[in-house]
Parts: structure tokens; sequence; C-alpha cells
């Protein structure tokens, strides 16, 4: 049996052997939500998945949390000594966030959720509410947080002009967050530099199954870095709102100058390796001597070069980016007049 073999099988074990939920547990798990005032949804809970769910609880904008939401507590408790704590928080719209917290007291995970009231994870950013989704764990600093807990951006999500932003952030330090952008209607097309005129941290857009896809490079540590990609999220919303809700001529005229800097951007990579292919072919015509100390950098340059670069968290892309040409496509939503006069041409 090989090592993977038995971490497989130990793991199986441990989820076969973990008891249903009883009734004696039960009593004693939701005595905390009880006395906060929650009712445990018997009937949505699942027993044999030691998850419990509670019934609902409606915020309105007078309230306590200060937003009209529907809040859902969920706690699933793999082991009598380990629980996970789930808040979701659910717009009239459909748009969600969650907030999340780990550990053995479940009191302690109550505590660490109430101070972060609804609207706190509710944002509006140029007309457009941004859904913000945390993980709180035990703050070890907490002259950076002042409270018990600190939070850690795990998604954000907003509609924008038909379109669905999703950012997730990086849950491994120095990784980029990815945001995808899914339209709901199909044959939907978007310039690939839609997101990296932004910046330079913010990469091309990529075609993907549901949509497209690109990366925001933030820096840091947390709790700084969660912060830098809120910031980096409220950035890109503002930008997305300004632009996918102009025709795209507006997008060309007013952007021309960002677009042919992102071209450039995206030329340095193959510009840099023609350069020293051009330089390697150029030392053809030198003569360098053989004990030069010179002639010995030459021959170590390919493949300190060649470690450099397969060493990056992201190899570098080597490609000729498009030219910012006028974009003919639309990415503005049909209004009902057009689709009428559509329906009666094909007619």
């Amino acid at each position: 049996m090989n090592y993977a073999q038995l971490l497989t099988r130990s793991a199986g074990t441990e989820i076969a052997t973990a008891p249903p939920l009883t009734h004696h547990e039960i009593l004693s798990l939701v005595q905390p939500f009880t006395r906060r005032g929650y009712q445990v949804d018997l009937a949505a809970s699942d027993r044999i998945a030691r998850r419990l769910l509670f019934k609902p609880v409606v915020h309105d904008e007078a309230g306590r949390g200060g937003i009209d939401a529907t809040e859902l507590l969920q706690l699933d408790s793999s082991h009598p000594s380990q629980h996970l704590l789930t808040r979701t928080l659910t717009l009239q719209d459909g748009l969600t966030a969650t907030i999340e917290t780990q550990g053995e007291d479940i009191e302690s995970l109550l505590q660490r959720i109430e101070p972060v009231l609804p609207q706190q994870q509710f944002r509006t950013v140029e007309g457009t509410i941004v859904a913000l989704s945390y993980r709180l764990t035990a703050n070890k600093m907490p002259q950076h947080g002042g409270g018990a807990a600190r939070r850690e951006l795990l998604r954000g999500e907003a509609e924008i002009a038909g379109f669905r932003v999703l950012l997730r952030a990086a849950q491994v330090r120095s990784y980029p967050a990815e945001i995808d952008i899914t339209p709901r209607m199909q044959g939907v097309a978007l310039p690939e530099d839609l997101l990296a005129m932004i910046g330079w941290a913010w990469s091309p857009l990529r075609k993907s199954k549901a949509g497209f896809t690109g990366k925001i490079k933030v820096r840091g540590q947390e709790p700084e870095r969660s912060r830098r990609v809120e910031a980096a999220l409220e950035t890109t919303v503002t930008h997305l709102a300004r632009t996918l809700t102009r025709p795209p001529a507006a997008y060309y005229e007013t952007l021309r100058g960002a677009r042919w800097k992102v071209t450039f951007r995206r030329s340095i990579p193959t510009l840099f390796f023609g350069g020293l292919i051009a330089g390697a072919a150029s030392l053809t015509l030198v003569d360098v001597p053989q004990d030069s100390i010179f002639n010995l950098l030459l021959m170590g340059a390919p493949p300190l070069l060649m470690f450099g670069a397969f060493g990056m968290r992201e190899t570098p892309s080597l490609e000729i980016p498009p030219l910012p040409r006028r974009w003919k496509a639309t990415w503005l939503p049909e209004t009902e007049p057009a689709r009428s006069q559509m329906d009666a041409q094909t007619t």
C-alpha cells in the first residue's frame, strides 16, 4: 500500500465512522442559537451528514441589518469538536454573500459572526451592488484588526449590464485573484483589453466555457491583502459599470490611448525574447576570446534565463497582441422595441 492509498483509506474510514447526529447532540448544538432567537429547521437538516440548518431570518432596511436580505445559518459538525458555521445573506434579486468561520466552540463562532452586520457585506459602487463573502479567523495580530476575528475575502460578486462579475480571491500566497465575467446572453463578445487597461495588475481577458476570465495580481499578506483585493474589485466594478453601459464606439474613442498602452505591455515578453535572440545572433560576428569571463557568462546565460522563465508563478505569454481597432460587436442588452422589430423582420 502506497502513501496515497493510506491517506485515502484513512480519510474514507474517518468519514464512514463519523456517527450521525443524535437527538442529544442536536439539543446541545442548538442551545447557543436558541438563546439568540434562531430556530433549527429539522426538516431541512441532514443528520447523517451532521449538518444543521436554521429557519431563515428576514432583515429589513429599518432593522439591525440595515438592508433587505434573508439570512440563513448552517452548522456543519464533521466531528464533535470541529464545527463550521456559515451565514448566507440573499437579496431580493438573488445576489448572495456568505461569511464562514471554523472552530471548536460554537459560542465563539457566533461571537465572531455577530459583529459583522449584513449591510457590511454589500456595497454600492457606481450604482451597482457588490456582494462580499468572507472567512473569519482568529486574529493573531490584534493591532491590525482591533477585534477577535480577522476577515479574509473569499469572493465578490456583482451584476452589471447583463453580465455576472465574480472575483475569487486566491487562497495561496503570491497567486493572483481570478475574475470571471459571464454574459447572460449567448454570443456576446468582449475585447481582450477590457480589464488590462485599468492597470498593470490586471491581465487581458481570455475566453472560457461560460464567458471570459482574467486575473488581478495583488501582493501582501492578510489582512492587508484582502483590503487590496476589495479595492481592486471596486476599481474593476467602477470601470465595467462605466464601460458596459455605453456603446462600444465610446469605448474605442475615450480609451484609445489606454488600449495602445496595453498592446505595448502585452508585447514586452515577445520583444524581450526577440531581443535576446537577435543579441545572440549578433555575437557570432564578434570575436570573443575563449578564456574570457564574458564567454563564460554567455554560455551560462541560456540555462539561467530558462530557469528564471519557467520558475515564475506565471510563465510570460509570448504573443503578438491585436491592434486596438474599433470594436464593432455590441455588448449592450437588446431593448424590447429592438427585439420586437427584429422579430417582425424575421416573420
